[in-house]
């Protein structure tokens, strides 16, 4: 299956251009293009990090105007992981990882071509998701947000845990490399409970991490921190449990010689709340993280835990082509199922953005509607899909890639 658009943007010729699958001896050259686009990549371990990708999930453009000379001018990658659905259910993902295209060779649709190469690798995979990060100069119109981080500031001097039950002394310290069989496996236990959150792969955890970090741990959850100045610049943290959150805040605040915590949460993240001044956590921005479009709808409807009934149609206007027409959604004792349904009147109409978003739970379909990005064609259908798509907790993703 795919979309008009791609397929446009796949069939487009560029005279002196080649798009083509990586191969082994490509990496020297992708290493240089990364460097250029991005002042290179953000890793610890270059060769752990480069066991994320399959060759064939890269795609390259070459300049070839230059007889046997081709140069890379253009690139991006998927990377195959998974995503939990709220209920815990995991989702197949292929995720769209550096892309870029020399400033050389800019404003001629070599990103178009690139981004269908990618539609057509993750159609490859089968993948049920697919997902990207736009960076700061940039965005993908096709994909939904799906996950929100919040930015923490904390005064490390005024911030002070509310009265609780006392230490039962279960952190302990660690550095990061001789932690890291013990974090992967409590990072699993969280990703499977979060929704929004990805897997790491076995390679993630020596490249994306400093080996030097100090790290805190706890049966039921753990922190990966460094201190640079007059702050505590909190890497990675998990807490599965309140006792460990608590616990492993706790001890970052004992941290007598530092100022500040930086600490990024989710939306709803109860750090605030475990202080007795909730304001001694300043929240300094919120800004989009993980983005998605789904492309197995029945799998993903199937796999999703609700929160109420409903029986309806919806209409899925999709400009791109990849998931336009209607639909019998049943969710019946929280479990979804959906089917196509050509011809039947609609209840509802809502894109492919707010289908995602809403399936995640980042934005609830009462406040699309508000926005204008939902619909209600029949009186309280929105309300009682509002009510079905209620979720208990926020997305959050801390796997960059």
């Amino acid at each position: 299956m795919t979309s008009e658009l791609m397929a446009d943007w796949q069939s487009r010729t560029i005279d002196g251009i080649r798009t083509r699958r990586a191969v082994a001896t490509d990496w020297e050259a992708l290493r240089g293009r990364y460097d250029r686009a991005f002042g290179g990549v953000k890793t610890h371990d270059f060769e752990a990090w480069k066991q994320q990708f399959r060759l064939e999930d890269i795609a390259v453009v070459e300049d070839i105007t230059e007889t046997g000379d081709p140069r890379i001018v253009g690139t991006a990658a998927i990377i195959r992981t998974t995503v939990t659905a709220p209920g815990g259910a995991q989702l197949t993902v292929a995720a769209c990882a550096q892309g870029m295209v020399a400033t050389t060779h800019q404003k001629r649709g070599i990103y178009a071509k690139v981004q269908a190469e990618l539609m057509a690798i993750a159609m490859e995979t089968e993948a049920d998701v697919f997902a990207a990060m736009p960076g700061p100069g940039g965005s993908y119109a096709y994909v939904g947000v799906t996950t929100h981080t919040r930015h923490l500031c904390i005064d490390r001097g005024r911030a002070k845990l509310r009265a609780s039950e006392g230490d039962p002394g279960q952190v302990r310290e660690s550095l990061y490399g001789e932690s890291m069989a013990e974090l992967r496996g409590v990072y699993a236990r969280w990703q499977r409970a979060t929704p929004g959150a990805l897997d790491r792969a076995e390679s993630w955890w020596p490249s994306s991490l400093d080996p030097r970090a100090f790290v805190l741990t706890h049966p039921d959850g753990y922190v990966v921190y460094e201190l640079a100045g007059d702050t505590v610049h909190v890497r990675d943290f998990c807490a599965l449990t309140v006792p460990a959150h608590r616990e492993l805040l706790r001890c970052l605040l004992g941290q007598g010689e530092y100022a500040r915590i930086l600490l990024d949460t989710a939306v709803d993240d109860p750090t605030p709340l475990l202080l007795e001044d909730a304001r001694a956590a300043a929240v300094t921005g919120v800004e989009a993280g993980l983005s998605t479009w789904i492309l197995n709808l029945p799998k993903a409807i199937g796999a999703r835990e609700f929160r109420g009934d409903f029986h309806g149609v919806i209409e899925v206007a999709d400009p791109w082509g990849l998931s336009a027409g209607t639909y019998a959604l049943d969710i019946t004792g929280g479990r979804g199922h959906w089917t196509a349904a050509e011809g039947a009147a609609a209840d509802v109409r809502i894109g492919p953005l707010e289908l995602t978003t809403a399936y995640f739970g980042t934005h609830t379909i009462g406040e699309l509607e508000r926005a204008g990005r939902v619909r209600s064609l029949t009186a309280g259908a929105a309300d009682t899909l509002d009510r079905a798509f209620a979720a208990t907790r926020k997305p959050f993703n801390t796997t960059p890639f």
